[in-house]
């Protein structure tokens, strides 16, 4: 369903909208390649959801095993359309922060089918959670998004920020492929369009290491291939999971 020409498709319309077109019709690009990129997401999501599952559940197991703090209080960092909902305790209070407002509705209705969890959406991103105060929540979680923020360095900070002593960190990302791979080969030279078409996603970023170079008490984290089926998704197979503490 989506492939590399529809990727180049999008690159295209984005450049021309930057390079040639108004503000009015830069402003419908941009438009357009959000709601796209809600698109692929949810469509990813869906396609790879048992892919998934069995690190969600390992990583996600920590929060049942917190003390009985309740409500728990708990940030989710590009929460798209929920995908991480099945995972979370009861009586958990949940805000959502994204920086694509189309991704909103999604999630909302999602939320309809979990009445236990109190969620709330806030338009942002990682780099600025200036709406949270220092160490006020017992848990962040961030999954296939920090690939895509601008500085992965002042994300991870916010987020020693916002947590509490002792408060936990879950993430599962994509990370760039063995050097001298096939795979890490064809990441750099996609890198530009896939950045310009997938709302600033880097296939070559290091998570796994700004991780351990953050500054967390304690880092529990596995290196893994994710059996990919389809070819697209090869390209952000090798992944790295695991729970920070502060």
């Amino acid at each position: 369903m989506f492939c590399i020409k529809t990727i180049l498709a999008l690159v295209v319309l984005f450049v021309a909208g930057i390079l040639f077109l108004g503000p009015r019709l830069r402003r419908w690009a941009n438009k357009r390649s959000k709601i796209w990129f809600n698109d692929f997401n949810k469509q990813y999501l869906k396609d790879c959801k048992e892919l998934f599952r069995p690190t969600q559940e390992k990583i996600f197991k920590c929060l049942h095993q917190m003390p009985e703090i309740r409500p728990l209080k708990v940030v989710e960092i590009g929460a798209g359309a929920g995908a991480n909902f099945d995972f979370l305790p009861k009586n958990t209070e949940l805000v959502c922060i994204d920086p694509n407002e189309y991704a909103k509705k999604d999630l909302l209705i999602k939320a309809e089918q979990y009445p236990d969890i109190k969620v709330t959406f806030e338009i942002g991103v990682a780099e600025d959670l200036s709406s949270l105060a220092d160490e006020s929540v017992d848990a962040v979680i961030a999954t296939h998004v920090l690939c895509s923020v601008k500085d992965l360095n002042q994300s991870l900070k916010e987020v020693l920020r916002v947590l509490k002593k002792g408060g936990k960190f879950m993430f599962m990302e994509h990370i760039e492929d063995v050097n001298g791979s096939r795979i890490h080969f064809w990441q750099h030279f996609l890198k530009v369009p896939w950045h310009f078409a997938l709302q600033g996603c880097n296939l070559t970023r290091t998570t796994n290491v700004s991780i351990q170079k953050a500054g967390f008490s304690n880092i529990e984290m596995d290196i893994f291939e994710l059996g990919f089926k389809k070819t697209l998704f090869k390209l952000i197979g090798r992944h790295c999971a695991g729970v920070a503490t502060k």
